[in-house]
């Protein structure tokens, strides 16, 4: 018979749950640190004028991210019919907003959506956000605010999922204890919020970030940036009718309270979803 320390729990034991609810109060949950180019190619490509040869500058800073950038762009889904083969025609072909959210989506991904041991789930997480950032972008494309802000709330809502994973993971480690890996997964739910928008507020993101992170479950979000958090509120619900519409069917995403307060209409709606393909694609892309 497997000895104790072998046992594989369905749900993770109390002790663990309050080892890590205790750490988190007391900010013992290590934070990853801010994936840096990937930001300032942030903060160049607001500026009006960019040059595209600053950008692919920027990006050959980090040699591993300049090569995920340009092994993303170069896939039949960006690339079209002609091969991209640099960073700087790859900026000018997508255009500096494109190349900054693909930078953006890659530097988390390699910063802060990974674990040994977890990386389907992980992936699948990652996989949610970026389609959260693009219903995100679409959204607020539809009802007229702002595409970039949207696409940084959606592709960040969940940050503190992977953070929180990582140490829940290793208080498992230090108790022995082996836990079935959607067990560990679901237990992050509780405590990713608070989580994340601290990260968010350690890494001097926007506020609406922050917010949208820490108050996109809540069902009266206040008054602080409320469409930013609307929108992501909304965008999260797309992207899991995109990949588990067994969990958040149409006919319940169409009744989702945010709607009327951003006046997306039904017919907009419509449109919206229309891209549910199209966004799985892409995040797939980028995992």
């Amino acid at each position: 018979m497997a000895d104790a320390a072998r046992l594989i729990h369905a749900t993770v034991p109390q002790a663990v749950l309050d080892e890590l609810n205790w750490r988190v109060a007391q900010g013992r949950v290590d934070l990853p640190l801010l994936p840096g180019v990937a930001m300032e190619v942030t903060n160049v490509a607001a500026q009006e004028s960019t040059d595209s040869r600053v950008i692919a500058e920027l990006l050959r800073k980090d040699q591993a991210m300049a090569a995920h950038v340009l092994r993303v762009v170069s896939s039949p889904l960006y690339s079209g019919r002609t091969q991209i083969v640099s960073l700087q025609q790859a900026v000018a072909r997508l255009g500096v907003q494109k190349i900054r959210e693909i930078a953006l989506a890659i530097a988390f991904r390699v910063g802060v959506f990974k674990l040994k041991g977890f990386e389907a789930e992980v992936t699948a997480l990652f996989q949610h956000s970026v389609s959260a950032a693009m219903f995100a972008q679409e959204i607020a494309r539809a009802t007229r605010r702002n595409v970039e802000d949207a696409f940084m709330c959606g592709l960040l809502h969940d940050v503190g999922r992977p953070v929180i994973l990582q140490a829940l993971v290793q208080i498992l480690h230090e108790q022995k204890l082996n836990v079935a890996p959607a067990a560990v997964i679901a237990a992050t739910g509780d405590v990713h919020t608070d989580v994340g928008g601290t990260l968010a507020d350690s890494w001097g993101l926007p506020e609406a970030v922050e917010m949208s992170i820490r108050h996109h479950h809540s069902l009266t979000p206040p008054d602080a940036h409320i469409n930013s958090v609307r929108i992501t509120a909304l965008a999260d619900e797309m992207a899991r009718f995109a990949f588990e519409p067994e969990r958040m069917p149409e006919a319940e995403l169409r009744k989702h309270p945010a709607l009327a307060p951003l006046e997306l209409y039904p017919e907009v709606l419509d449109k919206v979803l229309a891209k549910a393909e199209s966004i799985r694609q892409a995040a797939a892309v980028l995992s």
